[in-house]
């Protein structure tokens, strides 16, 4: 870590950090600025390297992945997991109350298809089927909206292709037998 990351950390600077992380230039400052982050346990750090994890570039992946399994790290994911299993159990309890007063209670989920699953030829133009999306629906799941999902090639230039799409999916629950776990 550089001179003036360990004076931030020792100064309990933690704006400071999260400054360095999001605006700095070079990647590796801002890694050493989230792995500071992490061991102040500030979930932003945190969140960065979960980020920085899905990047297309291996040795930043490789820097994340690093950091992500050391001892304070490890720490907050499970502080974290734990703490949205308990939310996630306060949710289903006040779902259950809002069944048994006959009030509405929704499911999301989100459903991601490929491009080559959608973009099938239709020569006879009847339409085709989705099947993720034919099966969401006769469990009773709507599609509520979609989101196409970008890539860069490099074809002649930078093309933008659709490599497909996310599909947000609602269903009404009515029992609570239909409750998640």
């Amino acid at each position: 870590m550089t001179s003036s990351i360990n004076e931030l950390v020792r100064m309990g600077d933690r704006e400071g950090l999260n400054e360095i992380m999001d605006n700095n230039d070079d990647w590796m400052t801002q890694f050493d600025a989230a792995e500071a982050l992490v061991k102040m346990n500030d979930p932003r750090g945190l969140e960065f390297l979960l980020i920085a994890r899905e990047s297309e570039d291996d040795e930043i992946v490789a820097v994340a992945e690093e950091i992500l399994s050391s001892p304070a790290a490890r720490r907050m994911l499970e502080q974290m997991e734990t703490s949205k299993k308990a939310a996630r159990g306060e949710r289903i309890e006040k779902a259950k109350l809002r069944l048994q007063q006959n009030k509405k209670v929704f499911a999301y989920k989100v459903v991601y298809v490929a491009s080559g699953d959608i973009m099938l030829e239709d020569p006879l133009g009847e339409g085709y089927g989705i099947d993720e999306l034919e099966q969401a629906g006769l469990e009773g799941w709507e599609v509520v909206n979609m989101i196409p999902r970008h890539k860069r090639a490099m074809v002649s230039g930078i093309d933008d292709h659709i490599v497909g799409a996310y599909f947000f999916l609602k269903r009404e629950i009515t029992t609570q037998a239909e409750l998640p776990e």
